[in-house]
C-alpha cells in the first residue's frame, strides 16, 4: 500500500523549485533549501513505500518526490533549525527534533501537529530518534546518552533504558534501530553494540562491534569489529564481521576477509546470505548457511559502494566515483542508472547520506531503465554558505560555496546559478575573495596543514598565483577586508597583515591590538584601515606607513565585531553585543550610539547603502530567538524605519544592491534572501 502524501504546506504552484516558498514577509527571493547540520543522515529519511523522502534543513523541513526529486511541501518554517527526523513504520507519522530541544510528532497526511514537547532539556534529544514497529512511540537518546520511550500521543515518558553504569565511554552513543519483529532495541556505546528489551527498558544482550545489522527474521545479529593492522605502514585499520545468534548468544560465523574497514552490511531476505563491503570497494557475498564466502567482487575498486537486497533477493548497490553516482546489479554486474553531480550539490549531499535514495529513484521510473545519465536541477543546486556575499556586475551576487570551496554566481532575476571552482591543489579553503574592477577574481586560499596563506588570480579559466604567507601562528577565525589588490586580514594573535600586491609580495604588519582582531574594513579610498578587537578599541590606521592614527572613542569598553565605512567615507559604523556605534571618520569622534533591543543584540552583520543615508545591520542568534533581525536604520537620526525578520541564525553578511533598492543578507543557515527596499527609503 502506497503511503499517503504529505500535506502540500507552503506550496507556490507557479514555483516548482520551491525558490519562492514561505518567503518571509518583505523577501523577494532565496537562494538555497538551507544547511544540513550533522554529516550523518539523521537529516533524510525514506518513506517506508520509497515514494517520498524528508529532508531537515536549518529553515525547515522540505518534503520531495522520489520519482521526479522535486519538492512537493514545506514544513516548519515558522522556526526551522531540524536536526533530526524519522518517518514511522506504517508511513504516517514524522518525528523531528530541532536544534531549540523541541520534539514534535506530525501527521504525514494532514501535517498537523500529533504532540510536542517542548524546552525540555531532559528530552533533547542526542542525535537520534526511531519509532517503535507499532508506531506508537517513539525512541529518543537524551542528553544523559539514556534511551528515553517516549508516547506519541501525549509525548510523556513511558520508560528509560539505561546504560551500564561501570562503562566509561557510556556518552558515546551512537545509532538507535529495532529489529525487524520489534523485539529488541538495539544501540552502539563505544565499541559494543547492546540489545534491550522495549517492553522492560532492560538490557537482554551485549555483542562486541560498533556497526551492525539484524537478519530479517531478527534471529541473527552482525556486528563489526575495527582493529589496526599489525606493522602496516602508513598505519591503517580494517574489519573482521562476527554473525551471532541473537536467542543463544553464539557466535555462528566470522569473516575476516577485508583488508579494509567494513561500512556496509546487509542480510538477505531469505536470511541465508550476507553481504558487506568495505571503504575501497571490495564487495562480499557470503553463504551463512555454508559458513563460507559465496563471491568476492572487486568491480568497484576505490570507489564507495553501498549494498542493498530487494525484496526478492536481487542484490544491487550504489556506488560512489567522484562526482559519479550510479546503481549497479551487483550479480548481472550491469549498471541501471548512473548521475552525474557535483560534489558540493545538495543531490551529492543527498545521495551520500542515504544511498538507497538513489535506488529507489531507479525503482521508480514506470518506463524501461534508459543507460544515459540522468540530471535533475534540484539535484544540482549548489550548497550555499554565503560568507562572503557581494553585488557583480550584470545584476548578479557572488557568494561563497560550502566548505568556502568555490564561488556561486547567482544570477537572481533569471535564478540561475553558475559555480566557479578550481583545480584541486588550489581547493584547500577559500578565506575570502573580491572581483577587481576588471572582472579577475582575487582569491586568499588557506593551506591548513602549513598555515599558508597563498593570493591567486582568477582570469577566466587561468589561475595566477600572486603571492604566499606564513603568519607565525595560526590566526583562527581570521578577517579579512579588500581594497582593489590591498588585502588586510588578521586573527587571534592581534597582528594585522597587510599586503600590498601590486608592490610586495610579503605583507607589512600593524601591531598595536592585544586581542582577535574581529572586525577590518578599509575606507573608500583605500588610505584608512579601520580594526576591532577583543582588547575592545576600535583603532584607525594609516594604510601607507602601518601607523595608528586614533582609537575611535567608545562610551564604555567594548568589542566591535562588525565595521563599515559610509561609501563618501566620513561615516564609520561598528557594530556591538548590544549597540550600534556612529562615528565621525573626520574628526574621530562618536556621533551617536544606538542601543539594541533584547531580541536583536549581536548586530555582527552592517553594511551602509551606496547614498550613505541608511545602514543596514543583522543579527546572530541567542537562546530565544526564532528568526534573526535585519533593522535599516536612518544614519542622520539613527531611527529604526524597518525591521525584517527571516533568518533562522546568525546573519553573517548584508550588502545593497548598487541602485540601492535591494538589500541581500547571508546567513549561517545556509540561505541567501533579498529585501525589497523601496517601500521604506527613498530612491
Amino acid at each position: 500500500m502506497q503511503n499517503p502524501k504529505p500535506a502540500p504546506l507552503n506550496v507556490v504552484p507557479d514555483d516548482p523549485t520551491g525558490t519562492t516558498w514561505a518567503l518571509p514577509e518583505g523577501a523577494i527571493a532565496r537562494l538555497g533549501k538551507g544547511h544540513q547540520s550533522h554529516i550523518g543522515s539523521s537529516e533524510i529519511t525514506l518513506s517506508p513505500d520509497d515514494t517520498y523522502f524528508a529532508v531537515g534543513t536549518r529553515i525547515g523541513l522540505w518534503w520531495y518526490d522520489v520519482a521526479s526529486m522535486t519538492p512537493i511541501a514545506f514544513w516548519e518554517t515558522e522556526r526551522g533549525m531540524i536536526s533530526i527526523i524519522e518517518i514511522s513504520p506504517d508511513g504516517k507519522l514524522i518525528a523531528l527534533a530541532n536544534r531549540d530541544n523541541v520534539i514534535k510528532v506530525r501527521d504525514i497526511q494532514s501535517g498537523e501537529s500529533i504532540s510536542q514537547i517542548n524546552q525540555s532539556k531532559i528530552h533533547h534529544a542526542n542525535g537520534h530518534i526511531t519509532f517503535s514497529s507499532d508506531s506508537c512511540s517513539i525512541f529518543i537518546v537524551n542528553v544523559d546518552s539514556n534511551i528515553e520511550v517516549l508516547d506519541v500521543q501525549s509525548g510523556g515518558r513511558i520508560a528509560q533504558m539505561e546504560q551500564e553504569t561501570n562503562d566509561v565511554h557510556a556518552s558515546q552513543i551512537s545509532k538507535l534501530r529495532f529489529s525487524p519483529d520489534g523485539q529488541y532495541v538495539a544501540s552502539t556505546i563505544s565499541d559494543h553494540t547492546y540489545l534491550w528489551d522495549p517492553m522492560t527498558g532492560s538490557i537482554t544482550a551485549k555483542f562486541p562491534g560498533r556497526n551492525f545489522a539484524f537478519s530479517p527474521d531478527s534471529r541473527l545479529l552482525a556486528c563489526e569489529n575495527r582493529y589496526i593492522i599489525p606493522d602496516s605502514n602508513p598505519v591503517r585499520g580494517a574489519s573482521d564481521v562476527s554473525v551471532w545468534d541473537i536467542g543463544t548468544g553464539e557466535r555462528i560465523a566470522f569473516i575476516e576477509d577485508h583488508q579494509h574497514l567494513v561500512h556496509s552490511i546487509r542480510f538477505s531476505p531469505c536470511n541465508g546470505y550476507m553481504v558487506s563491503s568495505d571503504r575501497y570497494g571490495s564487495l562480499n557475498v557470503w553463504n551463512l548457511t555454508k559458513d563460507g564466502l559465496d563471491k568476492s567482487i572487486t568491480d568497484y575498486e576505490k570507489s564507495r559502494v553501498v549494498p542493498y537486497y530487494l525484496p526478492g533477493g536481487t542484490l544491487l548497490a550504489t556506488v560512489f566515483s567522484g562526482e559519479t553516482i550510479a546503481v549497479w546489479n551487483v550479480e548481472q554486474r550491469e549498471k541501471l542508472q548512473s548521475y552525474e553531480l557535483p560534489v558540493e550539490s545538495i543531490g551529492y549531499k543527498w545521495f551520500s547520506q542515504r544511498p538507497k535514495l538513489a535506488i529507489a529513484h531507479t525503482l521508480s521510473n514506470k518506463q524501461p531503465l534508459s543507460k544515459k545519465t540522468h540530471t535533475f536541477p534540484t539535484l544540482t543546486e549548489p550548497i550555499c554558505f554565503p560568507r562572503p556575499v557581494k553585488f557583480i556586475d550584470g545584476g548578479k551576487l557572488a557568494i561563497g560555496g560550502y566548505s568556502q570551496r568555490y564561488i556561486v554566481l547567482w544570477d537572481y532575476k533569471s535564478n540561475q546559478t553558475q559555480k566557479i571552482s578550481y583545480p584541486s591543489e588550489f581547493n584547500e579553503g577559500i578565506k575570502s575573495f573580491t572581483f577587481l574592477s576588471g572582472g579577475d577574481i582575487l582569491v586568499v586560499d588557506w593551506n591548513h596543514n602549513h598555515n599558508v596563506y597563498k593570493v591567486r588570480k582568477i582570469r577566466k579559466s587561468e589561475t595566477i598565483s600572486i603571492a604566499e604567507f606564513t603568519p607565525p601562528t595560526q590566526l583562527g577565525n581570521d578577517t579579512f577586508s579588500f581594497s582593489d589588490e590591498r588585502i588586510a586580514f588578521a586573527g587571534k594573535d592581534g597582528i594585522i597583515y597587510f599586503w600590498d600586491l601590486k608592490h610586495s609580495e610579503i605583507p607589512r604588519q600593524f601591531t598595536g591590538h592585544t586581542d582577535h582582531v574581529w572586525a577590518l574594513a578599509f575606507s573608500p579610498d583605500g588610505k584608512s584601515l579601520v580594526s576591532g578587537s577583543g582588547d575592545k578599541t576600535a583603532r584607525i590606521w594609516d594604510v601607507e606607513t602601518g601607523d595608528e592614527i586614533a582609537k575611535l572613542p567608545l562610551e564604555k569598553p567594548l568589542t566591535t565585531r562588525a565595521l563599515a565605512f559610509s561609501p563618501c567615507g566620513k561615516v564609520i559604523a561598528g557594530g556591538m553585543l548590544h549597540e550600534l556605534n556612529i562615528w565621525c571618520a573626520e574628526k574621530l569622534h562618536l556621533l551617536r550610539s544606538i542601543p539594541q533591543p533584547e531580541d536583536s543584540i549581536k548586530t555582527f552583520a552592517i553594511s551602509f547603502s551606496p547614498c550613505g543615508r541608511y545602514l543596514a545591520s543583522g543579527t546572530w542568534w541567542q537562546e530565544g530567538m526564532e528568526h534573526m533581525a535585519i533593522r535599516l536604520w536612518d544614519v542622520s537620526t539613527g531611527e529604526n524605519i524597518h525591521t525584517f525578520l527571516g533568518h533562522t541564525t546568525d546573519v553573517e553578511v548584508l550588502a545593497f544592491s548598487p541602485d540601492g533598492t535591494i538589500l541581500v543578507s547571508g546567513s549561517f543557515d545556509g540561505t541567501v534572501l533579498l529585501w525589497d527596499l523601496k517601500p521604506f527609503i527613498d530612491i
